[in-house]
């Protein structure tokens, strides 16, 4: 049956609490503040990092090929070639491109460039979406688009020639090459640190094999899964095609990511529950202050499983007010994290996120209300548990000899 005494005079002792005894007030509002930032920075920092999940699936990989088929001598009729591929179960696009690798310079500014060679006929979506923001389209021959990592770099901007040398075939001598920056783009992902955009038949010939493709950039159905779907293309295709999935050139990157989160959040979860556990502290010291209290009451009536409600009670409460202010901080944080490194960038003068070190140049935010969920009650059940030892040893106080001189 329920008895609404012990809850009364517990919510009565939560209160009074953070005005009566010095220590105990301390040691309280520790406990709160601790829970509030335990649970803020777990709810941020888990947001943060679904961010950088969800913006390796959404946009690192709608510019990264999925698959990469490659054929050892170049593919001459690309176009039928294609509509074959497409036509296959689980591949959802297929372009045509060619590679070359070389050194882009400009007045004694060098850096290495991946110079990728694309249709206007068959672009991939994400790369041409890019593209299309920047209003910018496949450059004609002698042409190029530079990513806005390299311009800076360079100090180039539009108009202006650079030179690229590349390899000979034979591989024992170069050849330099000049192009005209057509245009300025950005992905604002690790691409941008060595991505240049010419036309596929320019490519073709740079890198030696005139008119043909040196493959296709596939994008499948199921994208963790593209190494299986690889191989059944590989089976479909014709002899001289090998392929390589984004697990092999970016792989590295999704575990990093994976282990990034699971680490940090591992970290942020044992400061909440050492925030939770300083419960113990705060209530121990509230038992001991009020042992004559909690005798005045056995007399009054009150059984011993009436004391450890009351005391579960008053724990209780320092949990709840702790995590609903960690949440709605938390919740709030998500909304204003973006911004604040922002403004950290303007006033440091540096960017937070550099490409050169992190896959994107922006802090990418991911709030998802089932984890603030998780948080929330997983911070309260370490909070009730700490909560326990507390009120049984308040609930073993004996009466008489607590009010034996009194």
């Amino acid at each position: 049956m329920f008895k609404p005494a012990p809850v009364f005079i517990g919510l009565r002792y939560f209160f009074a609490g953070q005005r009566s005894a010095l220590l105990v007030s301390f040691i309280s509002m520790l406990a709160i503040a601790g829970l509030v930032l335990g649970v803020a920075l777990l709810i941020i920092v888990l947001s943060v990092m679904n961010g950088f999940d969800r913006e390796l699936r959404n946009n690192i990989l709608s510019v990264v090929p999925h698959v990469q088929l490659i054929h050892q001598s170049g593919v001459s009729d690309w176009q039928s070639e294609r509509t074959k591929i497409i036509q296959i179960d689980k591949v959802t696009e297929a372009a045509p491109y060619a590679n070359a690798e070389g050194l882009i310079s400009r007045q004694q500014n060098a850096r290495p460039v991946q110079m990728l060679g694309l249709s206007a006929e068959a672009m991939p979506a994400g790369l041409a979406v890019v593209l299309t923001n920047h209003d910018l389209a496949i450059p004609s021959q002698g042409r190029i688009l530079l990513s806005e990592v390299i311009a800076d770099a360079l100090n180039a901007v539009i108009n202006q020639r650079v030179s690229i040398i590349f390899p000979a075939e034979n591989s024992r001598s170069t050849a330099v090459h000049s192009f005209v920056v057509a245009g300025i783009f950005a992905t604002h992902t690790e691409l941008d640190q060595s991505l240049v955009i010419a036309s596929l038949q320019q490519v073709a010939e740079i890198a030696g094999i005139p008119n043909r493709a040196q493959g296709f950039r596939l994008q499948v159905s199921d994208q963790f899964n593209a190494r299986n779907i690889g191989f059944e293309i590989i089976n479909q295709l014709p002899f001289g095609y090998g392929f390589r999935d984004w697990f092999q050139t970016h792989g590295n990157l999704y575990q990093a990511i994976q282990l990034s989160r699971n680490m940090v959040v591992l970290l942020i979860f044992l400061i909440v529950a050492i925030a939770a556990f300083n419960v113990i502290s705060m209530l121990m010291m509230s038992v001991m202050n009020k042992r004559k209290d909690i005798a005045v009451l056995q007399t009054l009536g009150l059984s011993r499983g009436d004391i450890v409600t009351l005391f579960l009670v008053q724990g209780s409460m320092i949990g709840v007010v702790g995590i609903t202010l960690g949440v709605l901080l938390g919740i709030l944080g998500c909304y204003w994290v973006a911004d604040l490194v922002s403004w950290f960038e303007v006033l440091m003068g540096t960017p937070f996120l550099d490409t050169e070190v992190y896959p994107i140049d922006y802090v990418p935010v991911d709030l998802r209300w089932a984890d603030v969920a998780m948080i929330a009650g997983i911070a309260l059940a370490l909070n009730v548990i700490a909560t326990i030892y507390p009120a049984l040893r308040a609930s073993r106080t004996v009466p008489a000899d607590e009010l034996r001189y009194e």
